[in-house]
């Protein structure tokens, strides 16, 4: 399976944090650090919902990445 560069990070960052939620903000900060003076919390979504795509047998049911509604998402420890 190919993760892109922005999913990798994403993906390193709540595995590293299993079990703890994550802030959006957060997350948006750690893994867009290339300098851009903004990043769009839609670029998170976006992102979270092709890595499910790729990780979870039903993205719309996720096992692993999972949504901590208000706050952020959490990897879910197996």
């Amino acid at each position: 399976m190919e993760l892109s560069k922005t999913e990798q990070k994403l993906l390193r960052l709540l595995v590293e944090n299993r079990g703890r939620t994550l802030s959006r903000t957060m997350l948006v900060d750690r893994i867009w650090t290339d300098g851009a003076a903004f990043a769009e919390e839609n670029a998170l979504s976006v992102t979270v919902k092709r890595l499910r795509g790729k990780l979870e047998d039903n993205p719309s049911a996720p096992k692993y990445l999972k949504t901590v509604y208000g706050l952020g998402y959490t990897w879910a420890v197996m």
